[in-house]
Formats: structure tokens, sequence, C-alpha cells
């Protein structure tokens, strides 16, 4: 088998896990079905794969490795001002939750079930957060020397766009049952920018009130 259909077969495994988590929480979650999904024996699976944890494992870090590599690409690839890379960011990850709210929802919930399934990944997840953090506030202190933001410590704008698209996209459906609101792209394009906004809102310095 060459290197090729290997790592073909590898993320079938990972895609087919992810199905299989999401569909049956991870106590629910059986190798054997997984196998099934991802069309491929048994015996690959396991040399892939030695444990369930490890195939979990696998998948909860390949979601973060994304996040990442889509704010430090937006960030990166992006022209203009801090506020435009800002706009992008959170774009983008608000994309990249609604894509993947299901498997948010069901990491979620794993994370009250099984803390201890997350010791490891938790760890991963504050170096990247750190290390994006670091990356990010160079040029944030850039633009608020020159004073057009308002000085900003990354990590917690970046806990904010995290919390604020994550808030949206996981009580989308109690909004639109409660505010009989219609489902589809114009209301989600609409919620985007309102999120763009209010993140900008705290970053760009307002111009003092002379009404008195």
């Amino acid at each position: 088998m060459t290197d090729t259909v290997k790592d073909s077969k590898r993320k079938a495994i990972i895609e087919a896990a992810e199905d299989e988590f999401v569909q049956k929480g991870y106590d629910g979650a059986r190798i054997l079905e997984i196998a099934e999904r991802a069309g491929v024996g048994h015996p690959l699976l396991y040399y892939h794969f030695k444990t369930k944890k490890e195939l979990f494992e696998c998948v909860v870090k390949q979601k973060i490795g994304l996040l990442q590599r889509a704010v430090l690409v937006s960030w990166d690839d992006s022209n203009g001002s801090v506020t435009d890379k800002l706009c992008k960011i959170i774009g983008d990850h608000f994309e990249f939750v609604k894509e993947n709210v299901d498997y948010l929802r069901f990491q979620f919930q794993e994370m009250e079930r099984h803390p201890e399934l997350f010791e490891e990944i938790k760890k991963t997840a504050q170096q990247e957060i750190a290390r994006i953090s670091n990356i990010l506030q160079d040029d944030l202190n850039a633009a608020a020397a020159t004073g057009s933001i308002n000085s900003m410590d990354a990590q917690t704008l970046l806990e904010d766009i995290l919390a604020l698209n994550l808030f949206f996209h996981l009580t989308a459906p109690t909004l639109y049952k409660i505010e009989c609101l219609k489902n589809d792209n114009d209301y989600y394009e609409k919620r985007k920018k309102e999120n763009i906004s209010l993140i900008l809102n705290r970053l760009i310095p307002q111009a003092p009130n002379t009404n008195f």
C-alpha cells in the first residue's frame, strides 16, 4: 500500500470517527462501526489508531489545528489595517463554527461527561492560543500606539471572538423557534456582520461626546 493510499485511508477513518462520535457520543461510538463507515478493515484501523481514545484525540486535535490555521491565515493573508484583519478573522471563525456546530456541540458535551479525555488536549489548545495571541499582540500594540485602536490584550480579544460566535450558533435553533425567525443565509450574514461590529466597537476609539 502506497503512502498516498495510507493517507487517504487514514483521512477516511478520521472523518468516519467524527461522524460516529457526533451522532452517538464517545460512549456510544464503536470502533467496528467506524471501520465500516470508513470502508476499511478492522486491522487497518488498528494500524493507524490503537484505541478509541487515541482516535478521539486525533479528531479533536485536528479541529484545533483547522481553527488555528484559519485564524493565522486570515491574519497573515489580509491586507490593510488591523481592523481589516480582525474583520476577516471574525468572519472566517463565524463560518468555521457554522460548518462545525454539530461537532462543537458534541465536544462541549463530552468535556462535561469525560473531562479526563481532555487533559492533554487542553494543554495543546492553551499552547496554541498563547502562540496565536503573541502573533496578534505585536500588531495590536503597534496600531494602539498610533491611536487607531484602543489598547487590547490579544488573548482576551480572541476569547471574545470565540465566545460571541459560539454563543450565536449554539443557541440559534432556540432563537429560531422563540422569535419565529427564518433560518436562511441572509439571517446568518446579518448576524455575522453584527458580531464583527460588536468586536470592532470595543477597539475603535469613540469620538468625545460634545453634547452638553
